[in-house]
């Protein structure tokens, strides 16, 4: 993964794989690659922010800094790296399906998804609640489609 689009590319495809995984009841590993989308979206966008084509390329040696500092999972600090956690909070008074997106992925400021999700017991997620989730994110005025748009 090297440019903003191809990060992309691949958030696509990882949220159009959590919805297969949903559609034949796999509902743990749909919730993680779901938020495991939104997290590499918003890497992308950090990669157009900061003009940096390469981010997870570790042998150009003159980001490394800037790619230390995003190599987390932390989908509320990758909000604030990319520069759209206040629009986010701003915007989603006004889109219905990003305030509900928000409300699947968050409960009272704490993110409900991690990378740790994936070694959650079978059986964690609630189907419906996935179910939700995936379309939400996959829905035009969604947050992935948000996060590239802004």
């Amino acid at each position: 993964m090297k440019t903003a689009q191809e990060i992309k590319n691949i958030a696509l495809e990882r949220l159009q794989e959590a919805a297969i995984l949903c559609d034949n009841g796999k509902y743990d590993g749909a919730f993680y690659l779901a938020g495991y989308s939104v997290e590499l979206m918003l890497k992308a966008k950090i990669c157009e922010r900061f003009d940096v084509d390469n981010l997870f390329d570790e042998t150009s040696k003159d980001i490394s800094k800037v790619r230390n500092a995003v190599k987390i999972h932390d989908i509320s600090l990758l909000l604030v790296f990319s520069g759209l956690r206040n629009k986010l909070e701003k915007d989603k008074s006004t889109n219905d399906v990003l305030e509900s997106t928000i409300n699947k992925l968050f409960d009272a400021q704490k993110c409900l998804w991690s990378e740790l999700n994936r070694y959650q017991t079978i059986g964690s997620q609630n189907p419906d609640d996935v179910k939700e989730l995936i379309s939400l994110l996959l829905d035009k005025d969604g947050l992935i489609q948000w996060i590239q748009n802004n």
